[in-house]
């Protein structure tokens, strides 16, 4: 799957675009991340049928937040002009899957943002990409723990 960054751009900036909200607790998430997160990868895969650019977000608890969005660079939907700043208006890019993690103790910028992997994987069911993003949410979780212990 691929976009135009300027079409990428123009729908971020139009609120074009319908987030989902799931409801999710940690202890969901820490113990079995795949299967907790079912619900989630299902309407990633039905919703990626029809538009490039979606975003589900999974509220863990008040100050935490797990949120799942398609891009073409490694930066949230929030920074549109430095999205446009480092890519070619009218450049077709490979559109990705990233996941965010929104913690105040998860490091100094309290928002961890990483590549799972390409949509076309994603959608094609390549156990990878599902693997990827159950160990980094548990990642986030250890982090998060053990800034809590110190």
């Amino acid at each position: 799957m691929k976009i135009k960054s300027s079409d990428l751009l123009e729908i971020i900036r139009d609120d074009n675009f319908a987030p989902e909200t799931f409801k999710i607790t940690s202890t969901k998430l820490k113990k079995d991340p795949k299967s907790a997160l079912k619900s989630v990868f299902g309407y990633l895969q039905t919703t990626l049928k029809d538009t490039a650019v979606v975003e589900a977000d999974v509220s863990i608890r008040k100050e935490v937040v797990l949120k799942f969005q398609t891009n073409i660079i490694n930066l949230p939907f929030s920074y549109p002009n430095k999205i446009e700043q480092l890519t070619e208006a009218d450049k077709d890019y490979d559109v990705k899957l990233y996941a965010i993690f929104e913690a105040e103790d998860i490091n100094a910028s309290h928002l961890r943002i990483d590549l799972m992997g390409s949509v076309d994987d994603f959608l094609a069911g390549d156990a990878d990409v599902y693997q990827n993003i159950a160990d980094w949410v548990l990642l986030q979780f250890e982090k998060l723990d053990t800034k809590k212990e110190k």
